[in-house]
């Protein structure tokens, strides 16, 4: 039941009065993740390191060290370690840059980059009811609480030679937002408007994805953003709100993004040239993903999703 009797509405993987054990809960939804991925990807061979975003009280709290922990213990062919990081102080799609770059430089072979988080506790919920960010009567303007786990393979061709890559990030432009979004002196969107603008003034998209979840700052930040930033009217007219169907997902938010852009239907990708050392033909689709955060950052990622023909 929701504040003064007004209905929740929740999006979540696992009902919510089947897993009151939140850690269980979070165990059972990375454990999700893990499926999904050893199903797609070959990745016995050797393992890596993993870099885990999760919500800042998480990264701080005893559930959220056992959880580092318990990922190791579980698949210790898959993950040599967890790092925990909080969300906020970085970004899982920062993440996703850092890696690449570490992987290009030859520091690393390859690396895990996972975002977890959860509002499908009784706290939780009440907490963002308190703060009337959750959508309710009386608060139209608010997000729908949702769950998510999300891991992203990184490496090389030669680190995984069996299995072609689905997408690379082409480049990636950051901003930070000043305002105080409760009590904002000014505009809001400031930070946003830089790095959305440099992203399409480099790039011709054919997708534009957001992180629209319900919150009024969202709108206001991404409207003005908009408005100094040479869009295509078709993409400016549809631009997509992956959350809309998953609910927010806090700390995964930015990964649960990637995910949508990197599993488009085959049917809208259109064909594309072969490259000089490929002649394979490949099919390609560029994506412009813009992400905030409620704390300041911003980001803004062009992403390829290529897929090698059989």
């Amino acid at each position: 039941m929701g504040v003064d009797g007004a209905p929740v509405t929740l999006s979540c993987v696992m009902p919510f009065e089947e897993v009151r054990n939140f850690e269980l809960r979070l165990q059972r939804l990375f454990k999700g993740a893990v499926d999904d991925l050893v199903k797609t990807l070959d990745v016995s061979d050797s393992a890596v390191s993993m870099r885990l975003v999760v919500p800042r009280w998480l990264a701080r709290h005893k559930i959220g060290q056992d959880l580092a922990s318990w990922i190791v213990a579980t698949w210790p062919t898959l993950f040599t370690d967890v790092a925990l990081l909080a969300d906020g102080d970085t970004l899982a799609v920062y993440e996703l840059v850092k890696g690449l770059q570490d992987i290009a430089e030859g520091q690393i072979p390859a690396l895990a980059v996972a975002a977890l988080d959860s509002y499908m506790d009784a706290e939780l919920l009440d907490m963002l009811a308190i703060s009337d960010r959750i959508y309710k009567r009386g608060t139209p303007h608010g997000l729908v609480p949702g769950e998510a786990a999300v891991i992203v393979m990184l490496g090389s061709s030669a680190t995984f030679p069996d299995a072609p890559p689905v997408g690379t990030i082409r480049s990636a432009f950051n901003g930070f937002e000043a305002e105080n979004l409760a009590k904002p002196q000014g505009i809001i969107g400031r930070g946003l408007a830089k790095p959305l603008r440099k992203a399409f003034e480099a790039f011709q998209p054919d997708r534009f994805l957001v992180d629209l979840n319900g919150e009024r700052w969202r709108s206001e930040d991404l409207g003005f953003a908009l408005s100094g930033a040479l869009i295509p009217d078709t993409l400016l007219s549809d631009f997509e709100t992956p959350l809309s169907n998953t609910g927010d997902c806090g700390a995964a938010n930015g990964l649960v993004m990637t995910a949508f852009a990197l599993s488009t239907p085959e049917a809208t990708i259109e064909p594309d040239v072969s490259t000089p050392d490929d002649h394979e033909p490949r099919r390609s689709l560029l994506s412009v993903l813009s992400t905030s955060h409620v704390e300041g950052p911003r980001c803004v990622i062009a992403l390829e999703r290529s897929i090698r023909e059989n």
